[in-house]
């Protein structure tokens, strides 16, 4: 657990050892079959019930997982966190995608991996997670749904400007005119948020990253906010005659198509996600190697 930018080692809350993993692999990757092979192989000698989850895990699965591992990239990771973060079961990441910011090992050290994760020598981070809704009219129409990175709300096809007004709490923070809105985690502030120019955000901070896209003014930059006030986001316009076409997604997932009048709720989840990562890693050792941070050309 992150705590005071500390990690602890990963301990069952039960006290016992693991029974079952639930495994996600992402079968559009080239080498899913033969790392899902591998990783039941090395479960099953260690006598650990191993279960694939193709698709969508049952409820059942995720009610028996002690742990969850993730065969894939970030991708992969932010569409198993949902299903996950919830039930408070703890998440390793496989890398065999590209860049694998949130993965905790790449398949090469599979074997190494998964002796040390049984043996509870691996730490868990706990990252905060948003959890986004949709009212009109007073009435939800979507959610609540959670991502891990972010919610976005941006213009459609017309790729015309669009107005947001924002709240933190009862704070009325701006009317954002632009192509949009990017709400961010700190695990979030180093993917879609970062090539907006926004600030990446050590995970163990308790904030939320506003971002606006394209900003029609050189004012208005990125602002952090307590996570603890929830964000309310409305969809207004300028033009009596404008009919803006809006969507909101979470996680690059399609979300829900907003109209005028629309208001989109943000909070913080009430359960992180608890990830897992090897000790002793540090956030900027990750930045270095994954992302160039700091090198010079």
């Amino acid at each position: 657990m992150l705590i005071d930018g500390h990690s602890h080692l990963l301990q069952d809350p039960s006290g016992r050892a693991f029974g079952s993993v639930l495994i996600f692999p992402n079968e559009a990757k080239p080498d899913s079959s033969r790392t899902l092979a591998l990783v039941r192989a090395l479960l099953k000698a260690r006598g650990v019930r191993a279960v694939a989850a193709h698709r969508r895990p049952t409820a059942a699965s995720l009610r028996d997982a002690d742990l969850a591992i993730a065969l894939g990239g970030d991708g992969t990771m932010l569409r198993v966190a949902r299903d996950v973060a919830p039930r408070g079961i703890p998440l390793l990441g496989v890398n065999i995608g590209t860049l694998g910011f949130l993965s905790a090992t790449e398949a090469s050290e599979l074997r190494r991996c998964v002796d040390a994760v049984l043996a509870g020598r691996f730490a868990v981070e706990e990252r905060s997670m948003l959890s986004a809704e949709v009212l009109r009219g007073g009435r939800r129409i979507f959610g609540p749904d959670l991502a891990l990175n972010e919610v976005v709300i941006r213009c459609g096809e017309q790729a015309r400007a669009i107005t947001l007004s924002t709240r933190s709490g009862e704070r009325f923070v701006a009317d954002y005119f632009g192509d949009g809105l990017i709400i961010a985690t700190p695990t979030g502030s180093t993917a879609y948020s970062l090539a907006a120019s926004g600030p990446i955000i050590d995970p163990s901070l308790d904030v939320t990253l506003i971002a606006p896209i394209c900003p029609h003014t050189l004012t208005q930059r990125p602002l952090i906010v307590p996570a603890h006030l929830p964000l309310t986001i409305r969809l207004g316009k300028r033009r009596a005659d404008e009919v803006p076409a809006v969507l909101a997604s979470l996680d690059g997932r399609s979300g829900c198509e907003l109209k005028v009048g629309d208001e989109v709720r943000i909070r913080r989840a009430e359960t992180p996600l608890r990830l897992l990562l090897p000790p002793g890693r540090s956030f900027f050792d990750v930045l270095r190697r994954k992302l160039k941070w700091g090198h010079r050309q």
